[in-house]
């Protein structure tokens, strides 16, 4: 199975494989003895570590893979900065890489704490090409006078995340990612919980075109005196940026959820709640004109659920729902509502995504834009747990898309109680 999903990742990022490193020693941190001579090998001999592989990635030329042992924690304590070679500090990426433990359950993700290294976990330097993170935890990574606690991304990068988990990781900007221009950043099905920044994005700070799917944002904390947003999006005058944010939750963060500064962002099959200041807010900057776009999306009981400055372009008459004010929805499709009846905080089987489901009376139920799933205003064919949409949810013999980033099973037996209170 390594093999084969190893094939893949060589197929996705259409580059040739250069080594295969396994790491098997987790409890210490030691360098790799020769990198580049093609073998992870601390000096003491027989063992490699994380930092060991990522070093003799960095020496060989073309996509290696990095594999993480399931059911451990990869501990990272040498200390030191000023190096770009993963030697010390940071684990510095100069290559293309795959990094993850491709075979595991979700339940035996292996975990890399950085709480002894005071310093982030991952520096993708400029040039480095094409970078893989999957299946696995990163906490405790600290950039605080820096930015990216977990992972900074430089210029001239392709950085795919998926399904990794980020934790307690903190910096200036971008408490767990940050990107800066001239890359691009994907992440699928992840979860950004408990980080913190100092400036700006307490989850994630983007300069760069930026896609997150299937994902969840929450309890992230920025500590300015401003917007306090989770995800910051900001202009960058050398190359495009932007995020676009599919089939996910941001829900309880410190203040706001996001906030976009002189940057396009489109909204699809979201869910924006209980944010304690803003769900969303947008600032056209020294931009004359950006673009809000949402579709079949749900903004409820935020403390305010969305505010623009004037140079914005709201396209947002598509299938949308919300409470209070409409200032953000303008349209005859937007739906306002005092309560659109979603169901208390779920935890998946696995116990990796929180989100709210539509009640069994939930009028978010089947009623996004009826176009079938697909390419434009139509919902995505999955839902953020990976549900096939459309569902019957209402059982009128019509399937149809829900609103919001969680599609309601027609099965009445996958329904809760509190669902049947609806």
């Amino acid at each position: 199975m390594k093999k084969i999903l190893s094939i893949l990742l060589i197929l996705f990022n259409g580059l040739s494989l250069s080594a295969v490193f396994q790491v098997n020693l987790t409890v210490q941190d030691h360098v790799d003895a020769d990198p580049g001579d093609g073998e992870c090998d601390i000096p003491t001999g027989g063992f490699c570590t994380l930092r060991a592989a990522v070093m003799e990635a960095n020496a060989l030329p073309g996509l290696d893979i990095i594999v993480l042992p399931g059911d451990a924690t990869i501990r990272l304590a040498i200390t030191g900065s000023g190096e770009d070679s993963a030697a010390a500090g940071d684990l510095d990426i100069t290559d293309a890489v795959s990094i993850g433990a491709f075979t595991e359950p979700t339940a035996s993700f292996p975990t890399i704490d950085a709480n002894g290294l005071n310093d982030r976990v991952f520096d993708v330097l400029s040039g480095s090409g094409s970078v893989t993170f999957v299946n696995f935890r990163i906490l405790n990574g600290s950039a605080d006078f820096n930015n990216g606690g977990a992972i900074n991304i430089s210029l001239d990068n392709q950085v795919a995340v998926n399904r990794v988990w980020f934790e307690d990781n903190t910096a200036n900007s971008g408490g767990a990612i940050y990107i800066g221009p001239l890359s691009e950043l994907s992440i699928a099905d992840s979860v950004f919980t408990g980080n913190a920044a100092v400036s700006q994005g307490g989850a994630l700070s983007v300069f760069s075109p930026t896609e997150i799917e299937k994902s969840t944002i929450f309890d992230n904390l920025n500590l300015n005196t401003e917007f306090q947003e989770a995800i910051y999006v900001g202009l960058d005058s050398f190359g495009p940026t932007g995020l676009t944010l599919r089939n996910s939750t941001v829900f309880d963060n410190g203040s706001s959820g996001i906030y976009s500064e002189g940057a396009d962002l489109t909204i699809k099959n979201s869910t924006i709640a209980h944010n304690a200041d803003r769900g969303i807010l947008m600032n056209p900057g020294t931009q004359d004109m950006i673009d809000l776009r949402i579709s079949n999306s749900i903004l409820y009981f935020n403390g305010n659920n969305c505010g623009t400055g004037a140079g914005v372009n709201k396209i947002t008459d598509n299938w949308n729902a919300t409470t209070g004010s409409s200032f953000c929805f303008p349209g005859s499709t937007t739906t306002l509502f005092d309560d659109p009846k979603l169901t208390s905080l779920k935890v998946d089987a696995e116990n990796w995504h929180r989100y709210y489901r539509p009640g069994f009376f939930s009028p978010v139920v089947d009623s996004a834009h009826p176009t079938q799933p697909g390419p434009g205003i139509g919902c995505d064919k999955e839902d953020q747990r990976g549900v096939v949409r459309a569902q019957d949810g209402d059982g009128n013999g019509d399937a149809r898309c829900d609103r919001g980033a969680i599609e309601l099973l027609e099965d009445v037996i996958f329904f809760d109680d509190l669902d049947i209170v609806y």
